[in-house]
């Protein structure tokens, strides 16, 4: 075997070893995820299921590393990622000032806003009646949501009940002991619209109160990640990926704030 020979076969395997190595973009990238917030993120028969899990199978295909979901309660999230227990968060999680000075959002996918449940009957009295100091609202929050935060603000006023899940929220506004339950869109939609989970005599007024962004999170020092996110953000829209993706999860227009 002559010395050219070997030297062309030596070339070739460094270049087919460069293109290996360019299939693996990275270590595992380790997400947080609260899987409670359908059609956002939620546990389907065992399995992680909704928008997140498959944006972020999504996101893998596109860069070639593995994701490795870590399930935390939402309220842990950022103090994990802070922590250095995750690398990103993938868990419907709204743009908030104060979030912005504790993590960097990339950009936003997803516009939602706080809307109101209500009973059928009540149908008559909203939203005005919500705006009514003397109507004498009673007005159900989930603890610790972006809906407590807006009508803590705007209702200081009102009679304020805050429940520690929103499926305690929903069983109080049938049983009467509230008259109306601020929630984010997808949620309303869910309980009011979707066939499949819907409530019998709840109905969902679509105008959104709010305009809140849906981003994912990263640490502040890692401005590369946030930057390689944002990228691939805009190849899925670019290819049309994200927008099946939403269509998949959201059957409605009235979720998506400027994306159908």
């Amino acid at each position: 075997m002559g010395s050219g020979f070997k030297r062309l076969m030596l070339v070739l395997l460094v270049l087919l070893g460069l293109m290996l190595g360019g299939c693996a973009s990275g270590p595992d990238l380790r997400v947080g995820i609260s899987p409670t917030y359908p059609p956002l993120a939620f546990m389907q028969e065992g399995a992680l299921a909704g928008i997140e899990p498959d944006l972020a199978q999504q996101l893998a295909n596109q860069t070639g590393r593995r994701i490795r979901f870590e399930i935390i309660p939402f309220d842990r999230l950022i103090p994990a990622l802070q922590g250095g227990q995750i690398d990103l968060i993938m868990a419907g999680m709204s743009i908030t000032a104060e979030r912005q000075g504790q993590v960097s959002f990339t950009e936003s996918y997803l516009k939602v806003g706080q809307m109101l449940l209500i009973r059928e009957k009540d149908i008559k009295r909203f939203p005005r009646a919500l705006f009514d100091q003397s109507a004498g609202v009673r007005i159900g929050v989930e603890r610790g949501s972006t809906g407590e935060q807006y009508v803590l603000k705007t209702f200081a006023w009102g009679g304020v009940t805050h429940f520690d899940t929103t499926e305690a929220g929903i069983r109080a506004l049938e049983q009467g002991s509230i008259d109306c339950f601020v929630h984010d869109a997808p949620t309303v939609w869910r309980y009011s619209a979707e066939l499949a989970t819907q409530h019998q005599g709840l109905v969902g007024l679509f105008e959104p109160l709010t305009d809140e962004p849906l981003a994912w999170a990263v640490r502040k020092n890692d401005p590369a990640l946030l930057e390689q996110l944002n990228l691939e953000l805009a190849r899925m829209r670019r290819e049309g990926r994200l927008q099946e993706i939403l269509a998949k999860w959201i059957r409605t227009q009235v979720l998506v704030g400027g994306t159908k």
